[in-house]
């Protein structure tokens, strides 16, 4: 497991550090999302996309290269037809329009921080997400779905569709982003909810170990082989895992400890 100090190194650096996307900023629609996670102690994202709608221009010989490649059109939001047939004049090449969905990478704490976020991802209808695990105990989630969509446009530069098939796509490509930025506010609220949960499970349990410790302590008093001695004026003997501090925290012997 990785140790405290060396996540909240890793998270530091994280935050601090050049936006190397292409972009070069967090996505208009996910930034309350993305605050919200990186001010967890036990989380940072590391990677995001709101979802997109793009036109990437391909060489002519039908590679398809991420770095170098022209991109005719990139919208975090729902596009027009006019927009892309405006766009698709300076194409030269293979041209191909995509929507890519909503998709996060959340570095965890623990192995347990990882499950909880990947089982809201899950159930906020992320179905294609997971847990990958480094070595040195690495933890990240992935928050992925599958609603993604691609279709060739050109060949060579030279169009192969028509208009009515334009718009057909628009449309679809709008309908999957509308339903995109549904399916993020409610992992957002699902998220919301399912660490506050965690959180008051953690309190509860702390709670209810004080209180077992507290009735072991005063179980040891009650049992005393020294009869004869009034309770008040009994010696506490404390095992080597006890402490003033430990009774302190119990009302039984606070008036006391006031002495």
């Amino acid at each position: 497991m990785m140790s405290k100090d060396l996540f909240d190194a890793q998270k530091t650096n994280c935050l601090s550090a050049v936006d190397l996307s292409r972009k070069g900023s967090i996505d208009a629609p996910i930034i309350d999302l993305v605050a919200f996670i990186n001010n967890q102690s036990n989380y940072f994202t590391t990677s995001s996309c709101s979802g997109r709608i793009i036109v990437v221009d391909n060489d002519v010989d039908g590679s398809i290269k991420k770095q170098g490649c022209k991109w005719v059109l990139t919208s975090h939001d729902t596009i027009t037809w006019q927009e892309l047939q405006d766009k698709l004049k300076t194409i030269e090449g293979n041209a191909v329009f995509k929507f890519e969905p909503f998709v996060m990478h959340v570095q965890c704490r623990t192995l347990e921080d990882a499950q909880l976020m990947l089982s809201t991802a899950v159930g906020s209808g992320y179905r294609n997400s997971g847990i990958s695990v480094g070595n040195k105990g690495k933890f990240i989630t992935g928050i992925r779905s599958t609603h993604s969509m691609e279709v060739p446009l050109s060949c060579n530069g030279q169009l192969l569709v028509s208009v009515q098939y334009l718009e057909f796509i628009v449309g679809i490509a709008n309908g999957k982003m509308k339903d995109n930025f549904e399916k993020i506010n409610r992992f957002f609220k699902t998220l919301k909810s399912s660490i506050e949960q965690s959180a008051s499970d953690i309190h509860k349990q702390k709670s209810k170990g004080k209180q077992d410790h507290c009735k072991k302590l005063a179980q040891k008093l009650n049992t005393s082989d020294d009869k004869t001695v009034p309770a008040s004026q009994k010696d506490v003997v404390l095992e080597r895992n006890d402490s003033l501090e430990d009774l302190s925290q119990c009302a039984l012997f606070l008036c006391e400890l006031d002495t």
